[in-house]
């Protein structure tokens, strides 16, 4: 057994069976990926939980759903010592506080991939993760989603003033993210100071075509982004069409273009 994917509504019998699974997780020679609710509760799972990240030989991959409560310092304290993971995915319920989880994931030796979800985050504390000097992160997603009208993450301007000074990074996602000017000039920095960056998306209305006008100028030349995908960002005017016309003449690297769901045919011109 390798995958375990659980997730339920919180009852007293989720909490007892909780406990007994989280045991022999921690306990397993196989298991490599788990994805999980974290309770709301502050029943006995949380400490079980927090001896399954500390004491586990094999989980590779976590994807846990956050509340708020103590099991957020359950999660804080067994990430810290926990010396597996790779890959860790958090879904942020509103309000959940996510700061404390990523500082103590600063000197986490092995984990490369950090994938942030939810209803308008507080990215707050991604900042110096990004910049610590232990962190081995190479690979970032972070996928918002619109509440009410309020911004699908907030504190993503110092998220990408801090890309700009981590030349290491190989992979960045950005899903419902929408960039004003001012955070695509910011995004813009840190592609050309970004060498080691292999693959870029940016969909799901994360890019306007005033923000590709921004990027242009890092993408003509860029000679490391491979994979490129800006799909589903409504970029349908001639100006965009000119400026990815000009990205495919001018860059010899990149080898995988996404360009789907842009809805090119409502304007004459624009395919040609």
């Amino acid at each position: 057994l390798q995958r375990i994917h659980w997730s339920d509504s919180y009852n007293e019998e989720h909490e007892e069976m909780l406990c007994c699974f989280l045991h022999a997780i921690q306990e397993s020679a196989s298991l490599k990926e788990l994805h999980m609710d974290l309770l709301r509760g502050d029943g006995p799972s949380t400490l079980a939980f927090e001896n399954m990240l500390t004491h586990t030989q094999n989980l590779r991959s976590l994807s846990l759903r956050i509340f708020r409560g103590r099991n957020v310092a359950a999660a804080v304290s067994g990430l810290k010592k926990n010396t597996t993971l790779r890959e860790l995915t958090l879904e942020l319920h509103q309000g959940s506080t996510v700061s404390p989880i990523l500082t103590s994931l600063r000197d986490h030796p092995l984990l490369q991939r950090l994938c942030l979800r939810g209803y308008t985050m507080d990215l707050t504390g991604l900042e110096t993760l990004l910049l610590s000097d232990t962190s081995k992160i190479t690979e970032l997603n972070i996928k918002g989603y619109t509440f009410n009208g309020r911004p699908p993450a907030i504190g993503l301007t110092h998220v990408l003033q801090a890309l700009a000074r981590r030349p290491t990074l190989t992979k960045l996602e950005l899903l419902c993210c929408p960039l004003g000017r001012d955070e695509s000039i910011l995004l813009q920095m840190a592609l050309c100071n970004t060498p080691s960056l292999q693959s870029l998306t940016l969909t799901y209305y994360t890019l306007g075509s005033a923000g590709l006008a921004e990027l242009a100028p890092a993408l003509f030349h860029n000679t490391s982004i491979q994979v490129l995908d800006i799909s589903e960002n409504a970029l349908y005017d001639i100006e965009s069409a000119n400026i990815i016309r000009d990205i495919l003449c001018h860059n010899k690297t990149m080898t995988t273009l996404d360009l789907s769901a842009n809805r090119f045919g409502i304007h004459t011109g624009i395919v040609q």
